[in-house]
């Protein structure tokens, strides 16, 4: 596997898999996108998984005329992550 999916892989916990999750370059995404998901589904984290849907489309959406991504792909993109350290939260504190 991969070096980067190899720490994604060996996380303990879905708050460190959203830290990295939304941190990683764009281009990663893009590139391991099926991998990644292999990873999270693996890993239970279906907040994470709907993120990574949200980032694969994003980064495939054709852009407006003046090369802005369309409002509409960035606020699902933020409403996902949003929803991902929503639950990422609630999971912390039902534990």
């Amino acid at each position: 596997m991969n070096p980067i999916l190899d720490i994604l892989a060996e996380m303990q916990n879905d708050r460190a898999r959203a830290a990295w999750l939304s941190t990683i370059p764009l281009g990663v995404i893009q590139r391991d996108h099926a991998d990644i998901a292999a990873v999270l589904g693996a890993a239970g984290f279906s907040g994470g998984l709907a993120y990574l849907a949200a980032l694969v489309a994003h980064v495939n959406s054709v852009r407006l005329e003046d090369g802005s991504i369309p409002f509409e792909t960035r606020q699902i993109t933020d409403y996902s992550r949003k929803l991902m350290w929503g639950a990422v939260k609630q999971g912390e504190m039902v534990e």
